[in-house]
């Protein structure tokens, strides 16, 4: 139950009491957990959570479809911060730009890092897509 973040875990037991089984393995279930935390974090802009004011990212709305080497550094770069900073599950995220991505109207970055599960590190590689509306999307 520990590859669940605190409020999915009581999400899971409040269900049916925790009696439910699953054939999922603990990697499968830690890595829908990543991606379901990853997506929240990335599409929260910053500001936007009274908490803690430098949760989330910057809106970008305009730097999405730019072309320049800056505009997809700060992305880059901004990626990486939050989930070195918010998703402790991941460790040694490097954010690098995908340069075969051909979409005009998006960037392409790939997220990669190690996670622990099971007494062992297993690699982690996700295609994250930043659309020209600023939502950013993953893929395993």
């Amino acid at each position: 139950m520990k590859e669940r973040r605190l409020l999915e875990r009581i999400a899971y037991w409040g269900e049916d009491g925790g009696q439910q089984r699953s054939h999922q393995t603990q990697v499968d279930i830690l890595m829908q957990s990543v991606m379901a935390h990853l997506a929240r974090l990335l599409n929260t802009r910053r500001g936007s959570v009274q908490l803690d004011p430098l949760f989330g990212v910057p809106d970008f709305t305009n730097l999405a479809g730019g072309t320049g080497v800056g505009s997809a550094r700060d992305i880059q770069e901004e990626i990486e911060r939050m989930v070195s900073k918010y998703e402790p599950r991941i460790k040694s995220p490097r954010v690098t730009l995908d340069p075969d991505h051909s979409d005009m109207q998006a960037l392409k970055f790939m997220l990669n890092g190690t996670i622990d599960a099971d007494d062992r590190e297993i690699p982690l590689s996700l295609s994250t897509t930043v659309g020209a509306s600023g939502k950013i999307s993953l893929k395993n």
